[in-house]
């Protein structure tokens, strides 16, 4: 549970609810993203979430996180996932 408060995709309204509707629309086709999202405990607090009180900086954060590990690099889309595993696994992070 993030120590920053966050408001959920089922309670978010307005602005906030049509970032969300975009970062879905835009991960749909990625299984990674669905199996996360179906798992036992919902998915998790993804880090452009933890601007979910700025819908504006929120969709700033999912723009850029989706560049970096998706966008055109000389790293393959594997090893930008396993650097972020990684990293995720050193800080206890279940993201």
């Amino acid at each position: 549970m993030p120590w920053i408060k966050i408001i959920p995709e089922h309670e978010a309204q307005g602005e906030l609810k049509e970032v969300y509707r975009k970062i879905r629309e835009q991960r749909q086709g990625e299984k990674i993203n669905r199996d996360r999202d179906a798992s036992a405990g919902g998915p998790p607090i993804s880090p452009p979430m933890l601007h979910s009180l700025n819908p504006k900086a929120m969709w700033h954060t999912a723009e850029l996180m989706w560049e970096i590990m998706r966008g055109e690099s000389r790293l393959t889309t594997a090893q930008r996932e396993m650097i972020a595993t990684v990293t995720s696994a050193a800080l206890n992070c279940r993201f």
